[in-house]
């Protein structure tokens, strides 16, 4: 089944070459669950930027010697700054390199979007929170508990609900 679907993969790709294949929505799952995976890298690239600077630019609020509720309170502040830039670039490749639109209007579709973005963001706040209450992490591993455990649940939102044919 691998090797089938590893073919069907690089059929696909020698025939219509790198640009077409990049474009086309309806390429095999390989190369679709690739678009999405580098479309998605792209995103906690963006969101990872944001968090960075809002940690270079005030870094008292992130202090080891804070009281870890404050630091996970001003954690959770950060991640919501960084959701919506990072939310935008993942919805823009999302829809262009990966997904079929249409199944909805453009302002509905970018609603549910959003909507699915932000019940899995809320999920996936509640594990770097716990972890900061409970364990004294690093913050690295808390902010990538957050994207981790985020993209789980919008995969399959994404797939089933906002773009699902």
């Amino acid at each position: 089944m691998i090797k089938r679907i590893i073919g069907e993969a690089w059929a696909f790709f020698r025939e219509k070459g790198f640009k077409e294949t990049l474009l086309s929505r309806d390429a095999p799952v390989l190369i679709q669950f690739g678009k999405y995976g580098t479309s998605g890298v792209i995103s906690v690239l963006a969101f990872m930027a944001v968090v960075a600077m809002g940690e270079a630019f005030s870094p008292q609020n992130f202090a080891e010697d804070l009281p870890s509720q404050t630091r996970a309170w001003n954690t959770a502040i950060l991640h919501f700054i960084a959701f919506v830039p990072s939310n935008f670039v993942a919805y823009g490749l999302n829809r262009w390199l990966v997904f079929t639109p249409g199944r909805h209007s453009i302002a509905r579709e970018f609603s549910l979007f959003m909507l699915v973005s932000f019940v899995s963001f809320a999920l996936g706040e509640t594990v770097p929170i716990w972890l900061r209450l409970n364990f004294e992490v690093p913050n690295i591993v808390i902010h990538l508990s957050f994207v981790v455990s985020s993209a789980l649940v919008n995969f399959m939102a994404r797939k089933f609900i906002v773009f699902s044919k």
